[in-house]
């Protein structure tokens, strides 16, 4: 949010300035214009021309709304007129109001604690759920794309290694499958034998998420296992290949991140 309002709010504010005629007003749209922007993650990574095209047009539909608005609920202006955009020149129109900054800054937060915490919910869910009905996987030959497909984001990924996120006794690799009307996503992961050699007794268990490119997880598939086993889990979504942005290994327990891959 900084960088977007150091790079595009005094002109955002000069422009619903414009639109608006009202300080009031126009400090509205600029919130409601930059609270949008950092919503869209893909929308940053273009131009700096790219980005304010589309700010400027979510401003437009901003002020736009706001003066149906009050014509549909009979707003008036001191003449008895419903007010209308009217011109502003550049040099009265000032900077933007030192408060706007922080109070975007501080709904930032807000919305991102209120994500968490729903993402918190969703977990102690599955969590119960796991524990409930936890199925351990048989070991079999993981299914996956042939090996010679060509690598990419429009086609299947084979085999291709999940990164470790914490110090954790566990190795792993993906494959990504189109299948048509979804996605199927396979892993293998390796657990690393107990002191001597064997396996362990104590079983945990974890969870295959995909994360798509707008930063929603799902929970596709679960599994349970012990020190020096190794286990093929594997499950779909209806999300197309070319949504699916991160492939996460999770512990249920913690909730921690234990294997990722990103596409």
């Amino acid at each position: 949010m900084r960088v977007l309002y150091g790079q595009h709010a005094a002109e955002l504010w000069r422009y619903a300035m414009r639109l608006t005629g009202d300080r009031v007003r126009a400090e509205s749209v600029v919130e409601g214009t930059l609270t949008r922007a950092v919503e869209r993650p893909r929308l940053l990574e273009q131009s700096e021309g790219a980005v304010r095209a589309s700010l400027f047009a979510t401003a437009r539909d901003l002020a736009g709304r706001g003066a149906k608005h009050d014509a549909e609920h009979g707003v008036e202006d001191t003449d008895g007129e419903v007010p209308l955009s009217v011109p502003v020149l550049d040099d009265a129109v000032g900077d933007p109001p030192p408060s706007l900054l922080p109070r975007l800054l501080d709904r930032t937060d807000t919305r991102r604690r209120r994500i968490r915490t729903a993402l918190a919910v969703v977990v102690v869910a599955a969590a119960a759920a796991l524990v409930a009905y936890a199925i351990t996987l048989v070991p079999v030959t993981p299914a996956g794309p042939s090996p010679d497909m060509p690598q990419g984001p429009s086609a299947p990924v084979t085999d291709q290694p999940m990164q470790p996120v914490a110090q954790y006794p566990v190795t792993g690799e993906v494959s990504v499958v189109d299948e048509g009307r979804g996605t199927r996503i396979d892993v293998v992961a390796h657990y690393q034998p107990p002191p001597g050699g064997g396996y362990g007794t104590e079983q945990s268990t974890y969870a295959l998420v995909v994360t798509d490119h707008t930063g929603t997880p799902s929970t596709v598939a679960s599994w349970t296992a012990a020190a020096g086993e190794t286990v093929t889990p594997s499950g779909s979504t209806d999300l197309p290949m070319l949504w699916v942005e991160r492939v996460d290994v999770r512990s249920v327990t913690t909730d921690q991140v234990l294997l990722t891959a990103t596409f």
